[in-house]
């Protein structure tokens, strides 16, 4: 899956868990297919908040969100 319309992403997920004492965000995107899909990795809060409503905003417009084929720990996509 290297890209998804928003109407395919049925919910947006948040990860919150401790790496090396600190706290990290986790997005991840679960699809129609039943797939969750890792979106990003933030460490800072406000990054991580600015994304996840730019996420909610593209689900809503139906835009397209590129997913680029890497690892998927590792894994950051682009908004079309």
């Amino acid at each position: 899956m290297d890209k998804l319309k928003g109407t395919q992403i049925k919910n947006l997920i948040t990860k919150f868990y401790y790496k090396d004492n600190h706290l990290c965000f986790q997005i991840l995107l679960h699809c129609e297919n039943d797939k969750t899909v890792v979106y990003n990795e933030y460490t800072d809060y406000d990054e991580y908040k600015k994304e996840y409503n730019k996420l909610l905003e593209t689900k809503s417009d139906n835009a397209v969100v590129k997913l680029p084929k890497s690892d998927a720990e590792t894994s950051k996509a682009s908004f079309v």
